[in-house]
């Protein structure tokens, strides 16, 4: 396994998180009718904010939970904090990836749809891939995993409808 199975997991979770909730926040907020410059400073700064919260839920939950059991590890930093980093780094990362489209298409519908299209892709990829590392079913695991992210993508759109109307 690359990095380790918990480094490997951490950036997994990582690049699962960040694709889909990059989309999801780009899609709320277009709802709202924001230029270009107020969504992408909006999105990065959500990206950003995420991602690190991501990363404190990652570190805490592995550290708290190891307490709780006694099996709390002597090396903190390579069990705990690294694992926290990895994911913050590759959540901020894939992140950005799935806001690209809105730098590179003029137009803000198609720029949306066209993060939306390569978020579900790059999900249905990193689930594959992620099937193949632990020789699991490939397939299953891309579907899954581009299924749940187009469900992050639904909550951000019906989130962006919600206060969009009001």
């Amino acid at each position: 396994m690359p990095l380790g199975a918990q480094r490997f997991l951490a950036a997994f979770e990582g690049f699962e998180g960040g694709f889909a909730i990059g989309a999801s926040i780009v899609v709320g907020l277009s709802l709202a009718g924001y230029g270009r410059e107020t969504l992408l400073a909006t999105a990065f700064i959500s990206l950003i904010v995420s991602g690190f919260n991501s990363a404190s839920v990652k570190y805490s939950s592995e550290h708290y939970l190891d307490e709780l059991d006694g099996r709390e590890k002597k090396h903190g930093f390579r069990n705990y904090f690294a694992p926290a980093v990895i994911e913050f780094v590759s959540y901020t990362a894939i992140s950005l990836v799935s806001i690209i489209p809105l730098l590179l298409i003029g137009n803000i519908t198609t720029a949306v749809w066209a993060c939306v299209g390569v978020t579900l892709v790059l999900l249905f990829l990193a689930g594959f891939w992620r099937g193949y590392m632990l020789r699991t079913s490939s397939i299953r695991d891309g579907i899954e995993t581009a299924l749940l992210g187009g469900g992050i993508i639904v909550v951000g759109l019906v989130s962006g409808l919600i206060v969009n109307s009001l």
